[in-house]
């Protein structure tokens, strides 16, 4: 891809700098929403019409990692800015400038039981009762998250 855009790829020679780029790759995401749930419909062995019918499903959503390669990425003139959100909304998918913030977010809880099913902003833990470093969606608050900027634009 290189050889065909011409890009010319500027490497990151500041240390403090890559770090932050390492920390924010997270990797992909894995969920049950539900540890239980037993479908009822016609297609189900012991269906039973009285009850209301639903189903199960699985999604194996194709293509994202090619889909997040075909977005503009960053390939030169890095540099450390000063912290401000200002003119964040002003930046599009494709300004001439991207930024990636390191932050402390709460999740308000005034949007808990709208993005229950998954909450924006995963981060890798370890859950309660593991020794295994997980990819987890969860309301908790964040400190020095590593995020792009167009994941903090509000719609």
């Amino acid at each position: 891809m290189l050889k065909y855009t011409m890009i010319k790829l500027e490497l990151l020679t500041d240390y403090e700098m890559l770090l932050m780029f390492e920390d924010g790759i997270r990797g992909g995401l894995t969920q049950a929403s539900m540890r239980y749930a037993k479908p009822n419909n016609e297609k189900t062995p012991n269906f039973n019409p009285s009850d209301p019918k639903s189903w199960l499903v699985y999604q194996d959503c194709n293509n994202l990692y090619g889909w997040a390669m075909s977005r503009f990425m960053p390939y030169g003139d890095f540099k450390w800015v000063k912290s401000s959100l200002d003119g964040l909304n002003d930046l599009t998918e494709n300004s001439e400038i991207g930024r990636i913030y390191e932050v402390d977010i709460a999740y308000p809880k005034k949007l808990h039981d709208k993005h229950n099913d998954l909450p924006f902003l995963p981060q890798n833990s370890i859950p309660p009762g593991s020794k295994v470093r997980k990819l987890m969606a969860t309301f908790e608050t964040k400190k020095n998250y590593i995020v792009h900027y167009r994941n903090l634009q509000q719609p």
